[in-house]
């Protein structure tokens, strides 16, 4: 599939950062914000050639990834929101549909909660909002299976099965679209962060909560999910913690997606986007 090309893209002054960015299209405007680690590219692929039919696409880089600056200091779920809500105010979008997936959906709740005139609807795709039950094993930290994973195989070897294996794509999805599974390997490992940096993303994400405050998110939320994106890693199964969230936040609606595993905006966008696409139209 050809890519677009954005009608505007660079670098721009957030704060103390350069933040890189993309837009595609016309219209409403429609932010994408990653998941753990991972730049812009991969939205490029299947979501910007879909969502910008209809609506202005922003995709950007958080900070310390892809072309966006990568400051030497902690890093938090709400400083990504920071970051987003500053790029917007930068580019002159007063308000927009957020829509983030995994740890992008987790900084998605924090620009509902503290900044919430910016966000038009909310879609929360595979995401969570940290430690939802008690009797969870959640680790505050890098979890340890990464740890040692990455320490066996090395770091590239370890994104690339990261996007190889059952979490992203489900085992049958793999087998038969080796040519879809190489082309976000190729998209991830072209684009691969500094380790220091995407050990941060890691530990934000672990260190995300917003379990208690979900009740006060009052933009209208769509939570969508995969329904085999149940392996339990270092944030637990993202089904549970979907249900979690559209129980939570008020009057939310919930969607499962039959057969997707965490990547299945990319393993089965067909069945993925139109749900969104309904969700986004009634807002």
């Amino acid at each position: 599939m050809e890519q677009l090309r954005p009608i505007k893209s660079g670098r721009v002054k957030v704060d103390d950062i350069h933040i890189y960015y993309e837009l595609y299209g016309e219209g409403d405007p429609l932010v994408l914000i990653a998941g753990t680690g991972i730049s812009c590219a991969p939205w490029r692929i299947f979501q910007v050639p879909e969502f910008s039919k209809y609506y202005q696409v922003l995709i950007y880089d958080h900070r310390g990834l892809g072309r966006s600056d990568k400051p030497d200091m902690p890093y938090t779920t709400r400083i990504f929101a920071k970051d987003c809500a500053g790029l917007m105010d930068a580019l002159g979008i007063k308000k927009a549909h957020i829509m983030g997936h995994s740890m992008g959906g987790r900084v998605a709740q924090w620009l509902a909660l503290d900044y919430p005139q910016k966000v038009r609807s909310l879609v929360l795709s595979g995401s969570g909002s940290g430690k939802f039950k008690e009797d969870l094993d959640y680790p505050r930290g890098v979890p340890l299976g990464t740890c040692i994973e990455m320490i066996e195989t090395g770091y590239e070897q370890y994104q690339r099965k990261h996007w190889e294996g059952s979490f992203m794509f489900t085992q049958d999805f793999a087998r038969e679209h080796p040519d879809i599974v190489k082309q976000f390997q190729d998209t991830i490992l072209e684009d691969l962060p500094p380790l220091k940096r995407y050990l941060g993303h890691v530990i934000a994400r672990q260190c995300h909560e917003t379990t208690e405050l979900l009740s006060q998110i009052r933009a209208p939320t769509l939570v969508i999910v995969g329904s085999r994106d149940t392996v339990q890693g270092g944030t637990g199964s993202h089904v549970e913690s979907s249900r979690v969230l559209a129980e939570r936040i008020p009057n939310a609606e919930f969607v499962m997606v039959q057969g997707g595993a965490h990547g299945y905006l990319r393993q089965m966008p067909e069945k993925g986007h139109p749900p969104i696409v309904d969700f986004l139209r009634r807002h």
